[in-house]
């Protein structure tokens, strides 16, 4: 593992499903667009520091199948069942200025005008646009549609999305 496990410099890649098969094979949920994270000879780990070394993953059914170094037979795979695999964030593509992955900005506070709106709980991924899910500090939720005329300025660092909600958004 690159680095002590901690989630704030740790990207989550995949969730291991269950067994596929007798040999050893895993069905995975990717939760990575990089058309290269599912390589073989990629490396990824899970939240208890066990390193995996990717043979071999084949798409099936919306899902991956995976196969690891070391993982043979169903039982070996079962034993893999509901683990999270990871990579150190440094492993990740940089993106072009103005573009961000989700794990940047899930847990960003977002506001407006300087008024705090709440925090990013999760983003849809829809084909016209995302649209961020921001819980608000007395429980609610509001949709806010990731546009540059609604995302005015994120600052990764700071934590801290500004935005510029259309009328009737709130």
């Amino acid at each position: 593992m690159p680095e002590a496990f901690n989630e704030e410099n740790t990207v989550l890649v995949a969730v291991i499903i269950f067994p596929h098969g007798v040999g050893g094979t895993v069905s995975a949920e990717k939760l990575s667009d990089n058309p290269r994270r599912f390589s073989a000879g990629e490396q990824y780990f899970d939240d208890s520091g066990n390193l995996y070394t990717l043979e071999q993953a084949t798409p099936h059914k919306n899902r991956l199948l995976l196969r690891f170094q070391g993982v043979y037979d169903r039982d070996a795979a079962d034993k893999l069942r509901g683990k999270k695999l990871y990579i150190h964030e440094s492993q990740s593509d940089p993106l072009p200025e103005d573009e961000y992955y989700h794990y940047q900005l899930v847990g960003m506070e977002v506001k407006e005008d300087g008024e705090s709106l709440g925090k990013i709980r999760d983003i849809l991924t829809y084909s016209a646009n995302d649209v961020f899910i921001v819980k608000t500090p007395d429980g609610k939720e509001i949709l806010i549609p990731a546009l540059k005329d609604v995302v005015k300025k994120v600052d990764v660092s700071a934590g801290v999305m500004e935005v510029e909600l259309p009328e009737g958004l709130r």
